[in-house]
């Protein structure tokens, strides 16, 4: 068998190949700046977790830091019982406040009588 005759043949196959490496390049290479674009969202995504995480975390802990505080707060039963209490007090006040001024009533009857009368006690 002669190469003569091959040759066709080879030139045929050979031309096919070129065009089919010239397509390959063509289509591989939006591949790779593709991967390249997503190489770079990876990492800047990597970077937002990072960060939402960071920000998580001190989140939580400022709401473990009000809840310590928040148990030490009175709750609406206490805050009830405490105005209840308050209420009572302001009951007793009064009657103290009521009791005082008739106090005072008496002793400034008594203090006028006695200038009247010169101190001595008897009119």
């Amino acid at each position: 068998m002669d190469i003569t005759q091959l040759m066709p043949w080879l030139l045929g196959i050979n031309t096919l190949m070129s065009i089919g490496t010239v397509i390959y390049a063509v289509m591989t290479s939006g591949a790779k700046k593709t991967a390249g674009d997503l190489e770079k969202h990876r990492s800047k995504t990597e970077e937002r977790w990072v960060l939402l995480d960071k920000i998580l975390d001190d989140h939580a802990v400022r709401i473990q830091s009000i809840e310590g505080e928040m148990k030490h707060l009175p709750d609406k039963d206490l805050v009830h019982q405490l105005q209840m209490t308050m209420k009572d007090i302001q009951i007793e006040m009064a009657g103290v406040k009521a009791e005082t001024q008739a106090a005072a009533r008496t002793s400034r009857r008594v203090e006028e009588f006695l200038m009247r009368t010169g101190g001595d006690g008897a009119s």
